[in-house]
């Protein structure tokens, strides 16, 4: 297996095709890969670049969130998340009119105020929140990031990824449907003493999130339902640990197919998964040489998050997870064309070499 697993993105310095250029929200993912940081760092878009908490399909390196440990100390004459007011209503498309009456806001610790009281189950590590939210920089009070702006929608983040900064998960935990919440981020819950140049956000500037809740939901767990065989001349599959353990792959004694194959052996029941969503899944990569395993979320025992559908991962999991069903167990077989191509990955996979895939799909959001 490639060091971290196999780079199923194809855009190795970032962004490529995608629609708008990264947004601030991607502030808050400590990405796998440092080449992104600067890139994915600018929007709300935290789940754009980055794949999951391991090395989802396409992401190679350590995680790193832009700066070392600190302990959180207020600055002189600080004031907490009182100080910070929001009027407007929570209908998911007016901006909320965000006031700061004293400066700096800064705090030691992860802290809250619910200024809209929401509905429902309260979100837990388990949950994925849909929000729109605007960022601001607690000690100048300057906004940094808008997710109300022009082309933006509402974005959804699973709680439970452990590359988002801790503070934003913390602040969205115990969030209902419909409230609006604001919540700090002190350093040692975010950038560290190195704080993030590039947003503005400096080694003692405490971070202030205002944002909407739109949704609480939690994702499958797994997959369930009858498993179809494989079609004739494709890689036969079988869990025999069961659906949260990695399968085993049997690859036929034949030539690898020379274009992109799938197979649903699972027919989900949940919603399709559309361009530009962000999926949850467990995913399983072969070669089909030699049945070697090259990747797994499974093996690694972490769910992985990753934008479909707009240039993010591998071509060849782009054209065929769009459509899908969540709930939906697929098998892939992948050429070098829509794969890594002449170039192949890392030392495991050649420019030769065609790729066999389990994906469970368990959210898309």
């Amino acid at each position: 297996m490639p060091a971290e697993g196999a780079e199923l993105f194809h855009t190795f310095g970032g962004y490529s095709d995608v629609a708008s250029s990264p947004t601030v929200a991607e502030v808050l993912v400590r990405l796998t890969r440092p080449t992104l940081a600067i890139a994915a760092a600018l929007g709300l878009s935290l789940l754009a670049a980055c794949g999951s908490s391991g090395p989802t399909p396409g992401a190679t390196g350590a995680a790193t969130d832009g700066g070392t440990a600190a302990v959180s100390t207020p600055l002189p004459g600080a004031v907490g998340i009182e100080a910070v007011t929001a009027t407007g209503p929570v209908d998911f498309t007016t901006a909320p009119k965000v006031k700061f009456t004293k400066k700096p806001v800064s705090t030691s610790a992860v802290t809250s105020e619910v200024l809209v009281k929401g509905s429902g189950q309260e979100s837990t590590a388990k949950d994925t929140v849909m929000l729109r939210a605007q960022i601001f920089n607690g000690t100048t009070g300057k906004l940094l990031d808008n997710g109300y702006d022009k082309g933006r929608t509402a974005e959804g983040f699973r709680l439970g990824r452990t590359d988002l900064i801790k503070g934003f998960a913390k602040g969205l935990t115990g969030v209902q449907q419909g409230a609006r919440v604001a919540f700090t981020i002190p350093p040692s819950e975010g950038f560290g003493s190195a704080g993030n140049a590039n947003l503005g956000i400096g080694p003692t500037d405490t971070i202030v999130v205002v944002a909407d809740i739109k949704d609480v939901h939690a994702g499958l767990t797994e997959v369930t339902g009858t498993q179809q065989p494989s079609p004739a001349g494709l890689p036969t599959v079988t869990f025999p640990d069961g659906p949260t353990k990695a399968p085993t792959v049997t690859i036929p004694k034949s030539a690898a197919p020379t274009k992109t194959e799938q197979a649903t052996l699972i027919e989900g029941t949940g919603p399709v998964v559309r361009k530009g969503e962000t999926i949850t899944a467990q995913y399983h990569g072969v070669l089909w040489k030699d049945g070697k395993v090259f990747d797994s979320s499974w093996e690694r025992g972490a769910l992985a998050d990753f934008a479909i559908g707009v240039g993010q991962v591998i071509p060849g999991w782009d054209k065929t997870l769009v459509g899908k069903k969540v709930g939906s167990r697929v098998l892939l077989v992948i050429p070098p064309a829509d794969g890594y191509g002449a170039k192949g990955m890392g030392d495991t996979i050649s420019g030769t070499d065609t790729l066999v895939f389990v994906v469970d799909i368990l959210d898309a959001y």
